[in-house]
């Protein structure tokens, strides 16, 4: 039986009922800058939290119409993208801060939730931590510096942090960072970024993810960074592999 949370009442004047499956289902949202419904129905009816794509979309629009979620139709998005509120944010106990989806990043964004379910598909033993939970984890502020748990520092100051799409931490401790290549960078660029991870002693590999038009940019830089991780006698740190969209059909 559906354990209901609480009832909550929208400026119409309906009362909704929140339910345990609705409560997981913001935890996860709140962990992504935006998702698809598509993303949420294939968390979720593998799981077997929601049996439909069709319950998908009506908790949703539940949840829209609690508060507790924004949508909107991004520019170059057929499909609607949805986002925790402040009080989803507050409900769940998320980490970090309610933010829209940032318009130059939201592609991005996108794409690497698919690339996270991918992930969780071929090493399902891996816990993995978003790049909103590594910020919220791991940003400097006035009162405090900490060290890194997933963030790399940038040399730049102290304060300076680059944070990874995503870190997948195996069973065995070994911590690898992803990183997806979804837009065309400088080489040299991409090899300063990549050897801030051959120095980082807390993260063991990166895995660079590269759409196939970017793939051969990104090969020739990891070469580049991992003949200085090697003689540095750190090993080769620095792996490469090709991410299809199209095949996924995400985009």
């Amino acid at each position: 039986m559906e354990v209901v949370v609480r009832e909550v009442r929208v400026p119409s004047g309906k009362n909704w009922r929140l339910t345990e499956r609705d409560t997981e289902l913001l935890r996860w949202v709140a962990r992504w800058y935006g998702v698809t419904a598509e993303q949420v129905t294939r968390e979720f009816t593998k799981s077997g939290l929601l049996p439909s794509r069709q319950v998908v979309y009506r908790r949703l629009r539940a949840l829209t119409a609690m508060g507790l979620l924004e949508s909107g139709q991004l520019a170059g998005r057929r499909a609607m993208v949805f986002w925790v509120t402040r009080a989803g944010m507050e409900l769940t106990n998320a980490p970090g801060n309610a933010s829209t989806p940032n318009i130059k990043e939201y592609h991005h964004d996108l794409s690497v939730v698919d690339l996270a379910q991918h992930i969780r598909v071929v090493r399902p033993d891996d816990l993995l931590v978003t790049e909103r939970e590594i910020r919220a984890r791991d940003t400097p502020n006035q009162y405090e510096n900490n060290e890194p748990t997933y963030s790399v520092t940038t040399g730049e100051s102290e304060r300076g942090r680059r944070y990874p799409d995503l870190v997948g931490v195996r069973p065995d401790g070994t911590v690898w960072a992803h990183e997806l290549e979804r837009t065309r960078k400088p080489r040299p660029r991409l090899v300063r970024n990549m050897l801030l991870y051959v120095n980082a002693e807390h993260i063991s590999y990166a895995m660079y993810w590269a759409f196939p038009d970017l793939l051969k940019n990104v090969e020739m830089a990891a070469e580049e960074a991992n003949s200085a991780s090697v003689e540095l006698g750190r090993g080769k740190k620095i792996a490469v592999r090709v991410w299809n969209a199209e095949e996924r059909g995400d985009e």
